[in-house]
């Protein structure tokens, strides 16, 4: 019952918003920043505020739901900045803990270059995140020649929701991370999870 009713809540607010935004007068400011949305999952599974002209689609694989908002290519027109949002259910094939999944994800590959920061913990929703950055090393572009390696920088969140949790994750070209840094909080500070 709990659930339907935030469900209603964040339909309303959805409806709500594009109004508002219409009903500012010269001068004076939306209710929302102008180049954000507020973005309800298909699968009812979050919300969140997300750049205004990201591209979304939601997929379920062996894993689970997974949501990809899809943003600009970098400079280079090597690789499209992305923010995806998963959801983990203990018992489907390939869970593992959030802890140990942390742990894997911050793990030093030589291949890859793989480096991360510090596990940084924040409220999310009302959940405690454990929020950490990992940059490694891909050959971009992937279709086509020439190529060249190019580091790749990940914003990451695993927020645990009893036994559950979601990841989130904006992954970009080094070269342009630090302007989505600040979309990629927005996300988080408005970030509604809402489960099964």
């Amino acid at each position: 019952m709990l659930r339907r009713i935030r469900l209603f809540l964040w339909a309303a607010l959805l409806c709500v918003a594009p109004a508002r935004a219409q009903d500012t007068q010269p001068g004076e400011a939306p209710a929302l920043k102008a180049k954000q949305v507020l973005y309800l999952a298909p699968s009812h599974l979050f919300a969140c505020e997300v750049p205004t002209g990201w591209k979304a689609f939601e997929t379920e694989d062996a894993l689970g739901p997974v949501v990809r908002l899809l943003g600009p290519d970098n400079p280079a027109g090597t690789y499209r900045t992305g923010l995806s949002v998963r959801w983990f259910e203990k018992g489907n094939p390939g869970y593992v803990e959030p802890q140990k999944a942390v742990d894997v994800m911050r793990r030093s590959d030589r291949d890859t270059k793989r480096s991360a920061t510090a596990v940084v913990h924040m409220r999310v929703g009302g959940l405690l995140a454990r929020i950490f950055e990992v940059v490694e090393t891909q050959t971009l572009p992937l279709e086509r020649l020439p190529a060249d390696e190019e580091q790749i920088h990940h914003y990451v969140a695993v927020i645990p929701s009893g036994f559950n949790y979601y990841l989130v994750r904006l992954s970009s070209t080094r070269a342009v991370y630090l302007d989505f840094r600040e979309d990629y909080m927005r996300c988080l500070n408005t970030f509604k999870p809402l489960g099964r």
